[in-house]
């Protein structure tokens, strides 16, 4: 029988770092309001070109219902990667951890497979005028990642939507076809370390988005409750955000104790692939074997490789369902990703740290 190889072993031997599951909720605690979870806006407030709708994705086979219980009638049933209008929410029963469900033209279905993504229109196309690029955030449910500038070439990935890459070059082709080659920072087992994506699927992430959250106050905290689910941010003795989480499942448990943050990444490609480099019986179950590009908003906190992150693959938060991490929505992720110290600027891939300048993470 094949050793199966656990999830700290791989993440020494690949020194990269986490992985888990979650996905964008539509609500995380600010500063204004410490008590209760104030809810996404359905519509943006910005008018023109930052104009959005949220739509759902589905993440698995989902059935949509006359009304938001799973004994009502069922009007439909959508497949994996098949979309929706979110029309708004509502609090009923289902599971003890997740009342949440989301309204739609035609019914409700339950939060858990459902992810919230902001739908842009066709994005305009940004020539990439040095060797860093920007920093690019799909703005379509999904769209595609090819190995050439051309819809003929092979597909290397789905990109989902609210997912961050490192726009590194464009092009237009013959037939007007805008492109952007993106960057991806992790497959072993590909030649090369990019990918082709139609520029008009890309929306480029302003720096506005990414100017870091109460910079200079220095007594900075985030303490997480893995009994209760729960990841707080403190700035002294005042709670300034709060947020649902799913941490490690059994077996894979999100370590316990006094941590810092110690890397920060805005994008980064976790996996386990197995690769030519592996020593001989580092095998993996094929059901434990994850490949994820583009996770947002990345704040390792200890050397192992945890980490907090956003999460496109489920949104199903207060619950042990992750390998290891502490997933968080894409929308929390951001949060804490610009409110945490240290402190990188737009052009940075990765910014490292110690607990000297790392804001404490506490796990209890």
């Amino acid at each position: 029988m094949n050793s199966v190889i656990t999830r700290r072993q791989m993440l020494k031997i690949m020194a990269a770092g986490a992985v888990a599951g979650a996905s964008p909720r539509l609500r995380a605690l600010a500063r204004e309001s410490t008590t209760d979870a104030q809810p996404m806006p359905i519509t943006p407030e910005l008018p023109g070109e930052d104009a959005w709708e949220l739509h759902g994705r589905v993440i698995q086979s989902t059935a949509i219902y006359q009304e938001p219980s799973a004994a009502s009638s069922r009007v439909a049933v959508y497949a994996r990667d098949q979309s929706l209008p979110i029309l708004g929410e509502v609090r009923a029963p289902f599971s003890a951890h997740n009342d949440l469900w989301y309204e739609s033209s035609e019914g409700y279905a339950h939060s858990a497979w459902i992810l919230p993504v902001r739908v842009y229109p066709e994005q305009p196309f940004i020539q990439a005028t040095d060797s860093f690029g920007f920093w690019g955030q799909v703005a379509q449910v999904h769209t595609e990642g090819y190995t050439a500038p051309s819809t003929s070439s092979a597909r290397k990935y789905r990109f989902y939507g609210g997912t961050i890459y490192r726009v590194m070059d464009s092009y237009r082709d013959e037939a007007g076809t805008e492109w952007y080659k993106v960057f991806d920072d992790y497959p072993p087992r590909q030649r090369t370390n990019h990918q082709w994506v139609l520029a008009k699927d890309i929306r480029r992430v302003p720096r506005s988005e990414m100017l870091p959250i109460h910079p200079f106050v220095g007594d900075k905290r985030i303490e997480i409750d893995l009994q209760a689910q729960h990841l707080d941010c403190y700035e002294g003795d005042e709670l300034v955000f709060s947020t649902a989480i799913a941490s490690g499942r059994p077996g894979l448990n999100t370590p316990r104790g006094n941590h810092c943050v110690t890397l920060k990444q805005p994008s980064r490609h976790m996996s386990n692939v197995p690769y030519a480099e592996m020593r001989e019986g580092d095998r993996l179950v094929p059901g434990d074997i994850f490949d994820l590009p583009g996770i947002p908003w990345v704040v390792f906190f200890d050397l192992a490789g945890t980490a907090i992150h956003g999460v496109y693959w489920h949104n199903d938060f207060g619950v042990r369902r992750s390998s290891g991490c502490v997933n968080v929505s894409i929308d929390a992720a951001s949060w804490i990703y610009r409110w945490v110290h240290p402190i990188g600027g737009y052009r940075d891939d990765f910014i490292r740290s110690n607990c000297q300048v790392g804001t404490p993470v506490i796990v209890r």
